[in-house]
């Protein structure tokens, strides 16, 4: 087959300077490959360069807490603080110290005599002496139990036909160990979260007494028993409150699934263990004449009580914020829904910061949040996720807005949460209770204890007054 410049010569010029030009063009985007070319062999020498820069600098930090600090001199400190130009640690100069108080009781003074001659040189030393005070705390590494035999009068009653004698309140009946050994034991085991034999090391190292683990064990149970009444009352207690914060978490029972549930405010902290993780435990522990708000996480088993409901605002912004955390590259319509949602609940604080008490003004803060609130969960969004949130939203609008109303309501549920901990780290070292019996102990004796402590109330002078007056 003939080429056209064959076929019309006439053609040849001009496909020539087209070809030309062609190659003109190659060669100009042959130049400017290669330096681009140039450019990014620079660009990745400066990378390499910047990357052992950062590798170094990296193992200065990881050896810098290994490595003997060596003083610098007071040229050197001024002027490395005035290149720096920062603020010193510590407080202000003047600042009013916050140290060690005096003790109010001095149990024993000792004079420490300096002697006739110096220390040092052996001169003899002149001058009338004179004293200054040091202030020294310690305690006794073993205290022995203190022992008490108490001499018993028994004397004969013709009515009753027996022998009648005064009562022992120092300790319960056919016990040999008294109230405050029995209280030590409960409380280093259900408030502290202490196993029996880390206990056990205890009374032995501290106080040189020994007691089996079973005898701790039957200790922490008739001190349950007695408190039986005090657990009831808090029971009554609660149903008065004006607002409760609740949460449950895991709790076994003999290798058995059960729930731990807590009911939380300022004024108390009740514990309940159940079978069930169910609506029908809260409305059984609260009653049904309970006027009181219930703060709680977004758990379905809250929606059906008929109580007004706040929910926990830690919990939204926590889950709006895990829809961005640790996602590469960021997705933009995940970070537009948590930033906007957590400057909405900035704003509302403010809001709320400036009404204060003014129960009208709240109000007004209320309906405008709502407002916003609704109109930000109504938004097109795309995401499932979001969608997801914003369906939660709508569905605990007003629960979601019931602090702004209430000021005895908080906008989370961070009391109940930190009300859990305690039996979270027990449930670390016992792995639950063995039985029903023990799990109901656990949770009247840490209800009472902690709430006795919200009260301002000593555990242990409090539970001696309680167990005297039951054996008297």
């Amino acid at each position: 087959m003939l080429d056209k410049a064959q076929v019309f010569p006439d053609a040849l010029p001009g496909h020539l300077a087209a070809l030309h030009a062609e190659v003109q063009m190659l060669r100009a985007e042959n130049a400017q490959l290669r330096q681009d070319l140039a450019a990014a062999q620079q660009r990745i020498v400066e990378l390499e360069q910047e990357k052992q820069q950062l590798r170094t600098e990296l193992n200065n930090l990881k050896q810098a807490p290994f490595r003997p600090k060596r003083r610098k001199t007071r040229s050197q400190a001024s002027t490395s603080d005035a290149a720096s130009n920062k603020k010193r640690r510590g407080r202000a100069a003047g600042h009013q110290g916050s140290g060690r108080k005096r003790p109010a009781q001095i149990d024993r003074t000792e004079q420490i005599p300096v002697g006739t001659h110096c220390p040092d040189c052996g001169e003899l030393l002149t001058g009338a002496g004179v004293t200054r005070e040091r202030i020294i705390e310690d305690i006794e590494p073993v205290r022995p139990p203190q022992v008490t035999c108490y001499e018993i009068e028994r004397r004969w009653c013709p009515c009753c036909r027996t022998y009648k004698e005064a009562p022992v309140t120092a300790a319960l009946p056919r016990h040999r160990v008294g109230f405050y050994v029995m209280l030590f034991v409960v409380y280093q085991k259900v408030a502290l979260g202490l196993s029996y034999g880390k206990i056990r090391h205890e009374l032995r190292t501290y106080f040189g007494l020994t007691l089996s683990k079973g005898e701790l064990s039957n200790l922490v149970a008739e001190v349950a028993d007695l408190f039986g009444p005090a657990y009831k009352r808090l029971i009554d207690l609660l149903r008065q409150q004006t607002h409760v914060h609740v949460d449950e978490t895991g709790w076994r029972i003999n290798g058995s699934n059960h729930w731990l549930w807590v009911f939380v405010n300022d004024v108390i902290t009740l514990y309940v263990v159940s079978h069930s993780r169910g609506s029908k435990v809260p409305k059984a522990l609260l009653g049904a004449d309970f006027a009181g708000s219930v703060v709680s996480d977004f758990y379905s088993a809250y929606n059906p009580l008929d109580y007004d409901k706040g929910k926990c605002w830690s919990h939204l912004l926590r889950d709006s914020h895990a829809l961005v955390e640790g996602r590469a590259p960021p997705d933009t319509e995940r970070q537009n829904f948590h930033q906007q949602l957590h400057q909405l609940f900035l704003d509302m604080g403010l809001a709320l910061e400036q009404v204060k008490l003014d129960d009208a003004a709240r109000e007004h803060v209320a309906q405008e949040m709502r407002q916003r609130l609704q109109a930000f969960a109504q938004q097109a969004w795309t995401d499932a996720d979001c969608q997801r949130l914003a369906k939660r939203i709508l569905k605990h609008l007003d629960e979601l807005l019931l602090w702004l109303r209430d000021p005895e309501v908080d906008a989370t549920n961070n009391a109940a949460e930190r009300a859990l901990r305690p039996a979270v780290v027990t449930r670390k070292t016992s792995f639950g209770s063995h039985s029903k019996k023990g799990a109901l102990d656990f949770a009247r004796l840490l209800s009472v204890i902690r709430t006795w402590e919200q009260q301002g109330q000593d555990f242990f002078s409090t539970a001696h007054g309680l167990l005297s007056q039951s054996c008297s």
